[in-house]
C-alpha cells in the first residue's frame, strides 16, 4: 500500500467512524430515554408528510438510486486502491550521448540488489523493491537474518549492493531505506 493510499484510508475511516459514532450516540440516547420520543401522533404525521413529499417529487427515487450508485463506485475505487503500491516497473536513464533515454526493468534491478545482499549473507534472505518515479527511483531493502548473524556484515553487504545499484544507474543520490530483521532458526 502506498503512503497516499494509507493517508486516504485514515481520513475516510475517521470520517466514517465519526458518522457511526454520532448514529450510535443518537440510538443510545433514544434507547435510554434521554431523547423524548416523538410520539405516535407525530410519527404518523411525519410519515404522512414525508410520503406525500416523496410522491410529489418524482425525482426523489432516481436521485436516491444515483446516490447509492455513487457510493458503490466510491467503495469500489477504494477497494481497487488498496492494491496500489509505490513500486515502479521501469527506471528511466538518460542516454550517455544526451539524446533519448534508456529504460531498465525495476524488477531486474531490485532482484540484482537482493541477490547481492544474499550473496554477502548466505544464511540471510533479502528483498528489494524500487519505488518513487522512473526518473527518480528510491529503493527499499528488507533483510531477514538468522539470530546468530553479524549485523555489521549485513550492513556492509547492503551498503555494497546499494553502491553497485547507484553505479549502474549512474546516480549517487538514489535514496534507500533498509530494514534488518533477526529471525530465530526453528
Amino acid at each position: 500500500m502506498s503512503d497516499r493510499t494509507g493517508r486516504a484510508n485514515r481520513v475516510w475511516l475517521a470520517v466514517l467512524g465519526l458518522i457511526l459514532l454520532a448514529a450510535g450516540a443518537v440510538a443510545l440516547a433514544r434507547g435510554l430515554g434521554l431523547c423524548p420520543p416523538l410520539g405516535p401522533r407525530y410519527e404518523r404525521v411525519l410519515s404522512a408528510r414525508l410520503g406525500a413529499w416523496v410522491a410529489a417529487h418524482g425525482w426523489f427515487w432516481p436521485a436516491l438510486a444515483a446516490a447509492a450508485v455513487l457510493v458503490e463506485l466510491l467503495a469500489l475505487r477504494w477497494l481497487l486502491l488498496q492494491a496500489r503500491t509505490d513500486a515502479i516497473r521501469r527506471i528511466t536513464l538518460p542516454w550517455t550521448a544526451g539524446h533519448g533515454t534508456a529504460r531498465l526493468s525495476a524488477r531486474a534491478a531490485a532482484d540484482a540488489v537482493s541477490d547481492d545482499v544474499e550473496a554477502a549473507l548466505p544464511a540471510g534472505r533479502a528483498r528489494a523493491v524500487l519505488g518513487g518515479t522512473p526518473a527518480a527511483p528510491r529503493v527499499a531493502v528488507g533483510v531477514v537474518l538468522p539470530d546468530d548473524a553479524d549485523p555489521a556484515a549485513a550492513r556492509h553487504g547492503v551498503h555494497r549492493a546499494l553502491a553497485r545499484l547507484r553505479y549502474a544507474l549512474e546516480d549517487d543520490r538514489v535514496p534507500a531505506v533498509v530494514r534488518l530483521h533477526a529471525a530465530r532458526r526453528p
